[in-house]
């Protein structure tokens, strides 16, 4: 998800009973491990600068990668909780030097707990991630496979306020409470979290129901112009639109073509449909088999849908990640590839395209607020 959202997760965590026993410093630490895995979005631009070759998604396939897995995040926890509790011990010894009058001295606190702390919320963040469509190599590096649930959208207007409100309610109670009232912020702290896990659970409920529609509906699409047999469902997947899981984008693969479905699960409405028919040639088959397009099949988890043309006297395919679309029933990715071949069938060039709006982002923004209300 976003950075904020990671953030504020990871504030969240620290409430479930670690700022309580460790002091307020939990929570600003609890932030920046769970925001940690994210430095990885340097990675592009560094192995780039290295002289590293990263065209083709390469910068954005880096993201989600090692620092995201699993498995690495104990690894990553380990130096964190370790400079923390140095920092503590630190503290510790130079007010018992000082003998400052009155001065508290820092709570002696066990490395474990603070490895505990810094560990769930670092941990929190891929799992997140896993949440999402973008994909996240959970088992890296014992495995490059990309893992997505699919359930909740990478920026929400519902989750993050959630976390928001919860850590403010901890706020407040802290400030006007006193003695066991403080305690309080612990139960707060957990509803809120039971209450995110809950969002997200209700958006597993909502992508099954979308692709159950969706495939109802893509049924109707004809393989061919003079066929009146339904087009059988090869696969499906329901992806939430960017802003809640609300408004959802159907991508259904039948035997003759693909279907994009725009529909807001709870009342059923269908906001928009697009079909494509398959494009199967030579010239299709010659592109999916180059690297840099195996690489954006493996970027995109599969849902490639490859549309030829010819340009110019020559051959152009044009590769899509159906996963994401300007709108939810669009055919168009966000981020297609394009293989160019010559006369003579020799491959031209292969370069990374941009459908991205030109449009003013307010307007952007808008039209999306009002795909989700159905206004």
């Amino acid at each position: 998800m976003d950075t904020i959202t990671h953030a504020l997760l990871g504030a969240v965590t620290a409430q479930l009973g670690f700022r309580q026993r460790i002091g307020r410093d939990a929570t600003w630490v609890a932030v920046a491990a769970a925001m940690s895995p994210d430095l990885d979005i340097f990675a592009g631009p560094l192995l780039a600068a290295a002289g590293f070759d990263v065209a083709h998604l390469g910068h954005m396939a880096a993201h989600r990668g090692l620092s995201h897995s699993l498995l690495a995040s104990p690894v990553i926890a380990a130096p964190i909780a370790a400079a923390w509790w140095w920092l503590r011990r630190r503290r510790e010894r130079g007010r018992t030097a000082a003998a400052t009058a009155g001065a508290p001295a820092a709570r002696a606190v066990p490395f474990w707990l603070l490895y505990l702390c810094v560990f769930l919320a670092e941990v929190a963040h891929p799992l997140i991630d896993w949440c999402t469509a973008y994909g996240t190599e959970l088992l890296a590096p014992l495995s490059d496979a990309r893992y997505a649930l699919n359930v909740v959208p990478i920026v929400d207007i519902f989750y993050t306020p959630l976390l928001v409100l919860t850590l403010l309610a901890c706020f407040v109670v802290r400030k006007v409470g006193r003695g066991p009232m403080i305690k309080a912020t612990l139960a707060i702290g957990w509803t809120g979290f039971c209450l995110s896990l809950g969002y997200l659970c209700a958006g597993e409920v909502l992508r099954e129901r979308t692709i159950s529609d969706a495939s109802r509906l893509a049924a109707l699409f004809e393989p061919e112009p003079q066929s009146r047999r339904p087009a059988a469902v090869v696969r499906a997947e329901a992806y939430p639109a960017l802003g809640s899981i609300l408004l959802w984008r159907a991508v259904v693969e039948t035997d003759g073509g693909w279907v994009a479905v725009g529909i807001r699960p709870i009342g059923g409405a269908v906001t928009g449909v697009e079909t494509a028919r398959k494009q199967d040639s030579p010239w299709v088959e010659r592109a999916l088999d180059l690297p840099a397009v195996r690489k954006y099949g493996w970027f995109a988890m599969g849902w490639v849908r490859a549309a030829e043309s010819r340009q110019d006297g020559r051959h152009v395919v044009e590769l899509h990640d159906m996963r994401y679309s300007l709108r939810p029933d669009g055919l168009e990715s966000l981020w297609p590839l394009q293989v160019t071949f010559g006369e003579a069938g020799e491959v031209v060039s292969v370069r990374s395209l941009s459908t991205y709006p030109g449009e003013d982002r307010w307007q952007f923004i808008r039209r999306t607020w009002r795909d989700i209300w159905g206004e």
